[in-house]
């Protein structure tokens, strides 16, 4: 009640009623101890609590004093900082209109901040409490910027990319961790404003290749493999999973349909800047330390093609609707599948299949090219290669109408 009637005479306070909105010891207070009633009331009142702080505290005063309280007593604390960011986005959803194209700039200065936490934290501070800190700050995030109007929206946006691709090391690399961030918001903004989002991928589509270039293995027998690994070829992260998808939903989203069509993303310019780079994600096998069997590291390769490669090079393909276009990427698709690798040669024709799934009987005129692979791969000494190749082929023969195995022999 406070709050709400005497909202102007509470800056003061402010402080210390943060300690207590913000205690992860309160928000953890468990029913063992003072029982499930009491624990529920006390977390119900701390989140009423913060509520009207969120909306009825002046944001000439609320907003500064949450930055100031950022940085003065929990920069480190990874509960804390959660908490803090739930309540920033509260505050950003809850402002009048002219408040926020006059706060805008700092709120997005904060998430950065946040975004920016495992700078700062201790040693001791796990992958887990740095993971939790990133979704509470992206959540939030995205409380504060699908509020803002393209005006307002544009030049932050064009900020975040430059936030995310400086350079920050000695040695020139840029930050895989604000790189994971940017990615990441980038999905989720396509995943709430879909087609709006699209037009904006062009800004990032040079750092997309350049981390695709990074992450890909463009030789294909198994003996130049190892020789690229020891080039350190790293393991596709949760910032390669972020990337792929990425362009999934670029493509997904991009409504200009074809190469043909004038202001998309994917022009036949862009397309070829980025696709051969795409399919050498196919011949990067390698799995984390900790995957010891063969049959494990199979699995996870096989997984991280299902989900990510296989629907980013077939939407690839439906975004360019473009014969010549689909007959540069089915032919890099169908080159690893003569890799020395079988797990490559899965691969291949998993996205083989997506192509078949994602374009049905338009992509049939890819197919005379296309037999003599599987013709090969039926013939694999690697059962794996086999069975998927002859999934394949009954893929194609749905939308076909008759058997392949005339033309097989």
């Amino acid at each position: 009640a406070v709050v709400e009637n005497m909202p102007a005479f509470l800056a003061p306070s402010l402080p210390p009623l943060f300690a207590v909105v913000l205690s992860p010891r309160v928000h953890a207070i468990s029913a063992d101890v003072v029982g499930a009633d009491l624990a529920a009331q006390v977390r119900q009142k701390t989140d009423l609590v913060a509520g009207a702080l969120a909306r009825c505290i002046p944001p000439r005063q609320l907003l500064p004093a949450q930055f100031a309280y950022f940085q003065r007593e929990i920069s480190t604390d990874p509960a804390s900082a959660c908490l803090l960011a739930e309540f920033v986005g509260r505050t950003a959803a809850a402002l009048p209109r002219a408040q926020l194209e006059q706060f805008y700039k700092p709120l997005f200065k904060f998430f950065l901040t946040v975004f920016d936490f495992g700078r700062n934290a201790f040693a001791e501070t796990s992958v887990d409490q740095l993971r939790s800190v990133e979704d509470a700050a992206l959540s939030a995030f995205m409380r504060f910027v699908v509020r803002l109007n393209e005006n307002l929206f544009r030049p932050l946006f064009l900020s975040f990319v430059e936030w995310a691709t400086a350079d920050h090391s000695d040695d020139g690399r840029v930050s895989e961790t604000r790189l994971r961030v940017f990615y990441r918001t980038l999905n989720v903004l396509f995943d709430k404003l879909k087609s709006i989002v699209a037009p904006y991928y062009s800004s990032v589509l040079d750092t997309t290749a350049t981390q695709l270039e990074r992450f890909g293995v463009a030789l294909d027998s198994i003996e130049l493999q190892e020789e690229a690994n020891r080039f350190e070829v790293p393991v596709p992260s949760d910032l390669w999973s972020a990337i792929v998808q990425s362009l999934y939903y670029s493509a997904l989203y991009d409504t200009s349909a074809s190469a043909t069509s004038a202001g998309g993303v994917w022009s036949e310019q862009n397309f070829r800047k980025i696709h051969r780079h795409l399919v050498n994600q196919l011949a990067n096998t390698k799995t984390p330390a900790d995957i010891s069997s063969s049959s494990s590291a199979y699995d996870q390769y096989v997984g991280r093609v299902r989900e990510y490669l296989a629907p980013a090079i077939s939407q690839l393909a439906v975004a360019m609707g473009n014969d010549a276009m689909w007959k540069s990427l089915n032919h890099e698709v169908l080159m690893k599948s003569r890799s020395d690798d079988p797990r490559v040669r899965v691969g291949a024709m998993l996205v083989v299949q997506a192509f078949y799934e994602r374009l049905g009987e338009e992509f049939l005129i890819l197919l005379p090219e296309t037999i003599p692979y599987l013709a090969e791969l039926l013939e694999d000494d690697d059962s794996r290669v086999e069975r998927v190749t002859q999934e394949t082929i009954k893929v194609i023969e749905s939308y076909l109408g008759e058997s392949l195995q005339s033309y097989l022999k």
